[in-house]
């Protein structure tokens, strides 16, 4: 994972500061975001980042529909890691 991030970075095609998100979706097949990042959901959905299937991004920025903990858990920084 460390070396598909390396890798990642060297190219510098994500908008995004997670490149980490970006490599853990290429190596394991995640498919599915939940994210009010903008800048990721830009990178999540770059057909040369993740393809084959493409991503499919979620936030409560453009859904209303999640609960308020729903939408505690998508802000709460203390789950993003740490540089």
């Amino acid at each position: 994972m460390d070396k598909r991030e390396e890798i990642l970075l060297q190219e510098e095609r994500c908008r995004s500061n997670d490149t980490h998100v970006i490599a853990l979706a290429q190596i394991s097949g995640a498919r599915l975001l939940y994210s009010n990042d903008m800048a990721l959901h830009k990178d999540f959905r770059n057909k040369r980042l993740i393809d084959k299937p493409r991503g499919k991004v979620y936030s409560t920025n453009q859904r209303k529909d999640f609960t308020s903990g729903h939408a505690r858990l998508l802000n709460d920084r203390s789950l993003c890691r740490n540089r």
